[in-house]
């Protein structure tokens, strides 16, 4: 994966910056702006869905909604030996992260603010024509959570 993040990084024309690796990494574009190259892979075959298409996706139908979720920058794909690599350049937030865990371990404490943001990103979501796989009934027959105890999403 280093490799073709190495690859990738120099079909988009970026820079690597030092520091840890953690889903992606951190990278300065040729005019110095700060961003993230996150790589992907899949069996050739299998490059296709949410993970493969859902930065992209989000891109066209959302945009960067005025500065409140990182605009994607571009997207370089690779195939090596059976296997697809996507990179996907997107700028880098400058917001504080709210949390370093996938499930918040305790109150944010969020401003007005951010509650109003939300708000209208919500609305805008709301005036696009998308439709999402937990509205549909496909999703239901298929859920894993039909024959669990979770509730569904």
């Amino acid at each position: 994966m280093r490799t073709h993040h190495a690859r990738a990084a120099k079909a988009l024309d970026v820079q690597t910056e030092p520091g840890g690796e953690f889903w992606g990494a951190p990278v300065r574009t040729a005019a110095g702006a700060p961003a993230w190259l996150r790589l992907v892979s899949a069996p050739a075959d299998k490059a296709s869905g949410k993970l493969w298409d859902g930065a992209l996706n989000a891109q066209h139908v959302f945009g960067d909604l005025d500065g409140h979720r990182p605009e994607l920058l571009g997207v370089h794909d690779a195939f090596d030996d059976g296997t697809a690599y996507r990179a996907e350049l997107s700028a880098r937030a400058d917001h504080p992260v709210l949390s370093d865990a996938p499930i918040l371990q305790h109150d944010l404490r969020l401003p007005g603010s951010w509650w109003d943001d939300l708000t209208k990103a919500r609305r805008c979501r709301q005036l696009l024509p998308t439709v999402s796989p937990y509205d549909s009934s496909t999703w239901t027959g298929r859920s894993p959570s039909s024959s669990a105890s979770q509730p569904r999403p």
